[in-house]
């Protein structure tokens, strides 16, 4: 994890020739069963694209009503673009850190496969492999040993499928989203998301955007999956 943070300072201070270096930074605010009222998160990161590759990292801060956790998330991912038979995909390798809990935390990591071959429409299919693991702390309250601390959820399906009312390339654009992914968490895939998005790009550079979230209790789903819904504004810009 610490040598890709370093990897990507290193590339962001000095990109080369033809990379793209990207800041996206956000305020999230909502509500959900574990929240215990409002939360309020910021997430920021760095993503460096080169040629056809792109490699990111995110991080997540609790700033009110987290579960003692101020590192709440990381995300670290990275993809290739290329055509398969003229048809434009990207292939994308994930990993995420959850600790949504200061008695747990999930972990995730797969692989998916998305295109934005249409104008209007963005789609992505993959698989995840899921781990709920508790902490040390929790251990010690429960008298669990390591080997009996871990709940697996193997080849989970992810699904995105996007409308948009404009090309993806437009100055401005309103979107509508099912998915089961987010910036730090997976759900199982009976547990849809909702997202309304709204973007606007002030300048080539800079982007603007306003996300509202919703997500339902969904069904066959355990107790660690959380519900509710957020609010995410942030930029998005070009070094």
């Amino acid at each position: 994890m610490m040598k890709t943070l370093f990897a990507l300072a290193f590339f962001s201070l000095f990109p080369g020739a033809g990379a793209q270096v990207l800041v996206r930074s956000y305020f999230e605010a909502g509500s959900n069963n574990a929240s215990e009222g409002t939360f309020l998160m910021h997430s920021t990161g760095l993503e460096y694209g080169l040629n056809q590759y792109v490699l990111a990292a995110h991080m997540e801060f609790g700033m009110i009503s987290n579960p003692g956790n101020v590192l709440t998330g990381v995300h670290v991912h990275g993809s290739r673009s290329f055509p398969v038979q003229g048809f434009p995909v990207d292939v994308k390798g994930h990993y995420i850190l959850n600790r949504f809990s200061d008695l747990m935390r999930e972990t995730n990591w797969g692989l998916a496969v998305n295109t934005k071959k249409w104008d209007h429409f963005f789609l992505e299919l993959g698989t995840n492999f899921k781990t709920y693991a508790l902490n040390r702390h929790a251990r010690e309250i429960y008298d669990t040993e390591p080997a009996d601390s871990r709940l697996r959820e193997n080849f989970n399906l992810i699904y995105t499928f996007s409308g948009y009312l404009k090309p993806h390339n437009h100055q401005w654009n309103i979107g509508l989203s099912c998915t089961n992914t987010d910036e730090y968490m997976i759900n199982q895939s009976t547990n849809p998301l909702f997202n309304l998005q709204i973007k606007y790009l002030i300048r080539p550079e800079l982007t603007v955007f306003l996300d509202s979230w919703y997500k339902s209790a969904g069904i066959f789903n355990i107790s660690a999956n959380y519900f509710g819904y957020f609010f995410r504004t942030g930029i998005k810009w070009e070094l």
